[in-house]
């Protein structure tokens, strides 16, 4: 939403609307919010407890030669679904 848009959404409202709208923007930090990495937002949803990190050692490393995908009979699950759904 551009700058204009919101001025044209705030001229729509009405008086005692505007005033909560500049009580909203003043009571907002000066400062810029400092961005995180996705690393750094994880550990501080943890710390504030909203969150648990996963263990990233427990999943698997597609790319690791390790890895084989596993090999199913039969057709395609995709083709499966298109039948059933005509």
């Amino acid at each position: 939403m551009s700058v204009d848009e919101v001025l044209k959404a705030v001229r729509a409202l009405s008086p005692k609307e505007r005033e909560q709208v500049k009580a909203l923007l003043s009571a907002l930090p000066d400062e810029p919010v400092p961005q995180m990495t996705e690393d750094e937002f994880e550990q501080y949803l943890a710390a504030k407890g909203t969150a648990s990190i996963p263990d990233r050692a427990a999943e698997p490393d597609l790319e690791s030669e390790s890895y084989e995908p596993v090999t199913v009979a039969g057709q395609p699950l995709s083709e499966m679904i298109i039948e059933e759904r005509r």
